[in-house]
């Protein structure tokens, strides 16, 4: 599902104009990347947190020159953890598609 996908769902669950909700899901993307970008973490109980991870200097190789050494320089990075029942309700989606039997042809 892409942004238009989810703005028509959305709206389809709320009785609202696509339009209301299009502005609603921008207003809370913006407000998100703001948040994170400032270094505060944003915690939707349930859903996940959204936060800003370092991720240390490192040293690379490549392949093709393996003897020559690539420094990765460190940098931020935004991150996404999911909540315990979002994890919870795609692993109960998991077993039931894993308890299914296999269809006969």
């Amino acid at each position: 599902m892409n942004k238009s996908g989810l703005i028509a769902e959305v709206a389809k669950r709320t009785g609202a104009s696509k339009a209301e909700i299009g502005r609603a899901i921008d207003a809370i993307m913006d407000v998100i990347r703001e948040t994170v970008a400032r270094g505060d973490r944003v915690s939707l109980v349930g859903f996940g947190t959204f936060e800003r991870k370092r991720r240390n200097r490192r040293i690379a190789r490549n392949p093709r020159k393996p003897e020559t050494p690539i420094v990765v320089p460190a940098r931020d990075l935004p991150w996404f953890t999911a909540g315990k029942e979002f994890r919870e309700m795609i692993a109960a989606r998991r077993r039931r598609t894993a308890a299914r039997p296999a269809r006969s042809r």
